[in-house]
């Protein structure tokens, strides 16, 4: 491939042209629900491919090889690269995900053309190369649209103000301070470690902020109905994995920062803390729609503790948890949908919910349970190898992490005895063929993860080259 004469030499603009498109498609096929969500995924998995294609081929042909999209009147340039392609696949495999499996409860079509806007959003921001700033301290300033950008994902008319947009919020003053102390008034005076320390304050609080751990992983927290689960969750995991783009993009870019001890001491409190809340959160409810995500973000904690301990393989750690996390949640939360769909037809609870869909009620549970790393489940193995470093270290922390997990694994309990209560109204009506083949195949791939998670290897290798 010879890049200058290439038609992908303005890739990002091919590729932001791509999902405007698969996004008007999704949009104009809205009121035929089955064809958007099919539509909306070929489109999705051809971008996938033609993503794959540019990044064989241009590491082949030229390792250096890069296409850009410069806009001098912002003074920002995009570049779709190699080391950035793998990030690109895997943020549109998530939203893949999510229309595949909007496809058979048929619940939350009107918010994919939304979701795909946001991941358009996401993979400028992830294509960021040139700006005012150097990329890492100017990513918090992208999330910021991307955040207020949310609410059409998460509700129908938009009307509520996602909370989540404090975060970049309030860390994009912090990252630009930062930067201004390291570039431009250090160089001034190098032997004033007052500024140093100032600059490190400032960043750490900013990645602090950026990461949503205790109390602020409450801003996640929506009460959108059950139909917007699947959505909702994507937002929030292509906003995670560009703060762990930016958590390690930031300490590449100024290496002092890991030497820094008060990132580390609040990073790994607050972690440990959202473990143990989050498990104390779910013990003391009795709503499915609610404990999935109190074990959302118990696992979610566990991936920012895994930063603080002094791991030779950190990114390792954290990317197989991260990725067990897309798996798991995405999975459930597919058994969940169907679950609220079915309650949402009858106008009913949720008792007896289980007994007429057994196959979702397992794989909402399993999916879910995985996520604390219960044992048997996809997450146990990454997750009971972290816990025992961590015991090694200090055994105390390690028994609040197995406390949370036990105290989710028992609001677990609670809410099975009410899908399996009898039902309080009219029986919901039993799975269909082909609910019971998607639950029985995400089934099959979270027990195959369980007992084979070097499965993920390779999609571990692909990401973590631009996280070494």
């Amino acid at each position: 491939m010879n890049p200058d004469i290439s038609p992908l030499a303005s890739g990002p603009a091919f590729l932001f042209l791509a999902h405007m498109a698969c996004g008007g498609l999704t949009w104009g096929l809205r009121r035929r629900p089955a064809y958007a969500a099919l539509t909306g995924l070929c489109a999705l998995l051809l971008i996938i491919l033609g993503l794959a294609a540019v990044q064989q081929g241009a590491a082949t042909a030229n390792p250096a090889w890069r296409a850009t999209w410069e806009m001098p009147r912002l003074g920002l340039a995009l570049a779709l690269a190699p080391s950035v392609a793998p990030h690109l696949i895997f943020l549109h495999a998530i939203v893949a995900a999510v229309f595949l499996l909007t496809l058979l409860p048929r619940a939350g079509i009107h918010y994919l053309p939304g979701l795909v806007l946001l991941l358009a959003g996401y993979s400028l921001a992830v294509m960021l190369a040139e700006g005012p700033l150097p990329a890492p301290f100017l990513l918090p300033l992208c999330l910021i649209p991307l955040t207020a950008w949310s609410p059409s994902v998460h509700t129908p008319r938009g009307a509520a103000f996602r909370r989540v947009v404090l975060a970049p919020l309030i860390a994009a003053p912090c990252f630009v301070l930062g930067h201004w102390l390291l570039f431009a008034q250090m160089p001034l005076d190098p032997q004033n470690e007052a500024w140093e320390q100032r600059a490190h304050v400032l960043l750490a609080a900013g990645l602090f902020l950026l990461c949503l751990p205790f109390p602020l992983y409450s801003l996640l927290r929506n009460d959108a109905d059950g139909a917007a689960a699947l959505p909702n969750a994507a937002a929030d995991l292509l906003y995670q994995f560009a703060a762990l783009i930016a958590l390690r993009a930031v300490v590449q870019i100024h290496p002092a920062l890991l030497d820094f001890e008060p990132l580390f001491v609040w990073l790994g409190w607050a972690s440990v803390i959202t473990v143990i809340w989050s498990g104390l959160a779910a013990f003391g409810t009795q709503n499915p729609e609610r404990i999935w995500f109190y074990a959302g973000m118990l696992n979610w904690g566990m991936i920012l503790l895994a930063f603080t301990l002094p791991l030779t393989a950190v990114w390792e750690t954290m990317l197989i948890l991260f990725l067990l996390r897309c798996a798991c949640l995405l999975a459930g939360l597919a058994g969940f949908a169907l679950l609220d769909a079915s309650r949402t037809r009858l106008d009913a609870g949720w008792s007896g919910l289980g007994n007429s869909k057994p196959w979702n009620m397992a794989l909402f549970l399993f999916g879910a349970l995985g996520l604390v790393g219960f044992p048997l489940t996809s997450g146990f193995g990454p997750f009971w190898i972290t816990w025992q470093f961590i015991a090694t270290i200090d055994w105390q922390v390690a028994l609040v992490l197995a406390v949370g997990t036990v105290l989710t694994a028992i609001g677990f309990i609670r809410v099975l005895r009410i899908l399996l209560r009898p039902a309080a109204a009219v029986p919901p009506a039993p799975e269909p063929p082909l609910q019971k083949l998607q639950a029985a195949a995400l089934l099959g791939l979270l027990v195959y993860l369980s007992f084979v998670p070097q499965a993920l290897a390779p999609f571990l290798d692909a990401l973590i080259r631009h996280f070494q």
